[in-house]
């Protein structure tokens, strides 16, 4: 396993601009992060009112970058595994809108997964992970991972094909979107290569690295631990990241964890990754040192 236990490099500004994108990079990503909020676009069958479909489908549609760029191609997930978590019960799960007609709708617990829910064992963490890629293998934004214990959890996500930067230098295009809801938490991301191995640096994103979905906001459902809806909603909130920022060109996977060395911050991120596919195929000047 992978060292993981960087200390958290701060984000730099990501340039937003008033279309239908989300500007924002972590890490520190030349143009992608600055302003308070981040253009995206979704639809939600459900409803006029984006805000009206926390239960429902909320699809990505399309998202504008600063500099003008639009981008509606997107990399979701092809598998998720080496799953790992040591809190409590009924503190770590999947959730996707009961009312979803997108992905598989639901609340999962990750103890149980295996018929015994008094403890999370490796089938629970090898199930859940499949209940992971089921929220994370499609355009359906109301489907994540839902942590509620200040505890260490970590997993990898390996993207159904290679994420490209657009650039060898910092720019205003994210090859990430991360979400998280109500915006309040820190998630750490590591590069990995093919055998698993950390590669760049590790970054977290956090604090004002996470903004506002613009023109219209984003909101997801408030659930019991039976899966049951509650009243209320918590606001999606987002970020960019250039691949600049976590030290690579190209990435096919990357471990998300809760961070280290960052005091009493909230580290319990309910998160959702999406690849942006900014750039086809690689060119000889887009090689680091």
């Amino acid at each position: 396993m992978s060292d993981l236990s960087n200390p958290w490099i701060p984000l730099k500004s990501l340039i937003v601009v008033p279309v239908l994108v989300a500007a924002q990079s972590a890490g520190g990503g030349g143009g992608c992060n600055s302003g308070s909020t981040i253009e995206i676009s979704v639809d939600t069958p459900c409803c006029s009112d984006p805000a009206s479909a926390k239960h429902a489908d909320i699809l990505l549609e399309y998202v504008t970058w600063s500099d003008g760029t639009v981008i509606d191609e997107f990399v979701f997930a092809s598998d998720i595994y080496d799953v790992e978590y040591e809190g409590p019960v009924n503190k770590f799960r999947v959730i996707t809108g009961p009312d979803s007609e997108t992905g598989s709708p639901g609340v999962f617990g990750i103890e149980d997964c295996d018929g015994n829910d008094s403890s999370v064992s490796s089938d629970d963490r090898t199930i859940f992970a499949q209940h992971m890629l089921d929220a994370f293998n499609h355009r359906n934004l109301n489907a994540y991972v839902d942590l509620r214990a200040n505890a260490h959890y970590a997993y990898t996500i390996e993207f159904e094909e290679p994420l490209r930067d657009n650039s060898p230098f910092e720019d205003e295009v994210g090859e990430l979107l991360v979400f998280e809801v109500a915006g309040n938490s820190m998630v750490q991301l590591q590069a990995l290569d093919e055998l698993g191995n950390a590669v760049g640096s590790a970054i977290t994103v956090g604090g004002n690295d996470w903004k506002r979905v613009s023109p219209e906001r984003i909101y997801v459902g408030r659930y019991s631990n039976n899966g049951s809806p509650r009243c209320g909603s918590f606001e999606y909130k987002a970020t960019g990241v250039d691949l600049t920022d976590l030290g690579v060109n190209t990435l096919s996977s990357i471990r998300v964890s809760r961070p280290t060395n960052v005091g009493c911050s909230d580290v319990r991120a309910d998160t959702r990754l999406v690849g942006v596919k900014t750039s086809v195929v690689p060119t000889a000047a887009m090689v680091f040192d």
